[in-house]
Formats: structure tokens, sequence, C-alpha cells
């Protein structure tokens, strides 16, 4: 294991923060721009009549700035008008979401459920909710696919072939679930692959599956049924996903289901406000139009993430070695 956190902590290239001046963006699939940088992006709500020290809300970008701006701002608009304060968007990348925290420099956060419990245990965070999606509630999981005329069967099938995540330290369902399930399984694919690399679009993964350049691809559960919608691929069928689980989740998957996106609050943070956030997430009407913004169905209250632990000990990262301190 000293060895796979070795080539971890060699091969996590940071991420760079878009500014939200930049007119034309593409989507993450067609190579957009993501948060990268450790500096932060803040977008002042539109409720220019509610006065008050600004609550500093993070959001991690996984794909374009302006996507988030897009999906977040409107729950913060909700927020604002619901607890009387003005909301300020702060767009973290994966380095700044951790420095940021340290630094006290925000109220609120919500990231990826790897990202959020490794500041949870380094910085002591309170989870208050838990995102839930339609069709898939409160938990989603990763796959491994593969072309359909493949001839890898197997997870033993796929030593010696190439195979692409999203990155290997910070990516949840986009390549750490996944490489967290071979490890279980005997299969270590940092030294049993002929190549593997990071690509930071999982539409491009799917892609070069399908091209024949990548024999194998990491990618979270929805991101094939996102990709057929869009027009991206023609078909599911296109792709296998190898040692689906057996169970009756919505969509079919390789790994364990894990919990979805938290909003933590700060310890510094007011317990009023704390209570007050926590109280209007879960009362936000379900046809609220912030919902569907942020493709969810609403939000309950947070649920066990201990289930991370485990992962982020094993594969030894960021915070493998400091004190869980999950709240419920």
């Amino acid at each position: 294991m000293k060895r796979f956190w070795s080539i971890f902590s060699r091969q996590c290239p940071g991420l760079a923060l878009l500014s939200f001046t930049i007119i034309v963006l593409a989507s993450c699939g067609q190579g957009a721009p993501i948060a990268t940088s450790s500096e932060t992006h803040s977008v002042q709500t539109r409720s220019t009549e509610i006065e008050g020290e600004p609550v500093r809300f993070g959001v991690l970008a996984i794909d374009s700035a302006v996507s988030v701006n897009e999906r977040y701002s409107p729950l913060l608009e909700y927020l604002s008008q619901t607890i009387s304060r003005p909301f300020e968007l702060v767009i973290l990348s994966q380095e700044s979401q951790f420095s940021q925290v340290e630094e006290g420099a925000l109220d609120f956060s919500t990231n990826n459920p790897l990202a959020a419990v490794q500041i949870q245990r380094l910085y002591d965070t309170q989870f208050l909710v838990t995102h839930t999606r339609p069709k898939t509630g409160s938990e989603f999981a990763g796959l491994i696919i593969v072309a359909h005329n493949s001839e890898i069967e197997t997870l033993n099938d796929l030593k010696g072939k190439k195979a692409a995540c999203v990155a290997f330290q910070t990516a949840a369902a986009g390549c750490t679930f996944q490489i967290y399930h071979l490890l279980q399984n005997g299969i270590d694919p940092f030294t049993d692959f002929a190549s593997f690399e990071e690509n930071k679009s999982q539409d491009n993964i799917v892609l070069a599956v399908l091209n024949g350049s990548l024999d194998v691809g990491f990618i979270r559960t929805g991101q094939l049924e996102k990709m057929e919608a869009k027009g991206l691929i023609q078909s599911q069928d296109k792709v296998r996903i190898i040692d689906p689980a057996e169970d009756d989740f919505f969509y079919q998957h390789t790994t364990d289901l894990y919990p979805e996106w938290p909003v933590a609050a700060l310890p510094q943070t007011d317990a009023g406000l704390t209570q007050a956030v926590q109280e209007a997430l879960l009362a936000i009407p379900v046809d609220h139009p912030a919902l569907v913004a942020l493709k969810a169905d609403r939000f309950v209250p947070a649920v066990d993430y201990s289930k991370l632990d485990g992962l982020i000990e094993t594969l030894r990262l960021k915070s493998w070695d400091a004190q869980s301190s999950i709240s419920q």
C-alpha cells in the first residue's frame, strides 16, 4: 500500500479555476475548463434588497464554473430569501476546497462525498443534509465499462489492459470507488494494467472506450444515460459493465453504493445560522425551481458517511491517518 500511495501522490495534477468573464464555454464532456486553481470565484446572489454580511457557500466544481453557477445560484437565492441574509457562491477547486476550510473562509460547503468526508476528518465540519437525486435517492456508485464487443468478461481480464479514470485521488465515482473495488478483489490497477491514466472528462473516457483507444473506463452512475440523452452515444448497449452488482438500484453499477453529496457547516459558523440553513434546505418545496436546477429531488437529514472511512484509509488518501469524526 505504500507503493500505491506513492503512485497516487505522483500522479494527482491540480485543477485551474475558470473566470465567469469567459463568454462561451463548452460542456465538460466537450473539454470545458473547470475550476482548478487554489483561488475561488465568488458570485453574489441577485437578492440586492437583502443586506448584511454575506454567507459564503462553497461548491466543488466538477465541470465548468458556469455550470456550478447555473445549478446552485437558484438554491442560494432561495436560502437568501428564506433566511434574509445575502448568500455568496464560492466556486471551489479540488485544492481550494481544503484550503478554504482550513482558513475559515467559508460558512458552508458542498463537495463530493470523498472530499467532504476527508474535510470533516481533518477540520471537524458538520454534515447537515444530503442531496437526493431522481430515481436514485441518496446513493450513487461507479462503473467499470468496456466496449460491447470486448473480449474482457471478468475483473481478472482487466489485467494488461489500457484504462482511464477522472482523477486518482479526488474523483469519487469517477475513479476511487473503482480502485477500491479492484483492490478488494486482488487487482492493483497501477501495477496490473498496461496503462492507467487520468482524463478529466467522463464523456471522453466513454468515447475512447468506444473507439478502441482505451480498453477500460471508469465512470459514475448516470453517465451513460446522460450521454445518450445528449446524443453523444447512440445507445448504452454499445458498452458493457464489468462485474455488475446484483441489487435493485436504478442504474447498473460495479462498485458498492455510496452516499450522495452532503452540505456541511464549518465549525466556526454561527449555530443559529447553521440551524436555519439546515431547516430551510429540509423544507424546500419539492417543485421549487432550485431543485430543478440542481437535478435533485430534495434534501434529507445527513445520512451515514462512515462507509467512506475504509476506502480513504485503505487508499491512504489525504486524510487517511486523521481521526474520523463523522456526524449523523
